[in-house]
């Protein structure tokens, strides 16, 4: 018996390319959930870049040690952190960033201007990001 697939042809690169294009623009749409960043680092509609992922003992130490010993978040080690950079004339400014998602080192985001205030004690915000092109 002989198979009807076709296994010998490879899909054509002009197939893969309209995909690849597609696939992209789709994933560039989505919003990537919310994150926290601290309200002096909060530049909203300012694309930034994610420079690299936090150990997580720094994350934990960060999110953990509230000034005045009151607790906040019960779990820190469900939060990624992250160094992101924001280029604000001409001057890159390196901060923190912590979500609960994996974000991929390298991309670009912004946050929208939905911001909302996670802990006073902690100073942190939480707010939306999106890709940014």
């Amino acid at each position: 018996m002989r198979d009807t697939f076709n296994t010998e042809t490879p899909p054509s690169e002009s197939i893969l390319s309209r995909f690849d294009t597609s696939v992209r623009s789709l994933v560039a749409a989505q919003p990537s959930g919310t994150v926290l960043v601290f309200t002096r680092d909060f530049y909203p509609n300012v694309p930034f870049r994610i420079v690299s992922q936090l150990p997580a003992s720094i994350t934990v130490t960060i999110l953990d040690e509230p000034p005045d010993d009151v607790q906040v978040i019960s779990q820190p080690d469900e939060y990624n952190g992250y160094v992101i950079t924001y280029e604000v004339y001409g001057t890159p400014i390196f901060v923190f960033l912590f979500s609960r998602r994996y974000l991929p080192v390298g991309t670009r985001f912004r946050f929208s201007d939905d911001a909302t205030y996670f802990s006073a004690n902690l100073d942190l915000i939480e707010v939306s990001v999106a890709r940014s092109g």
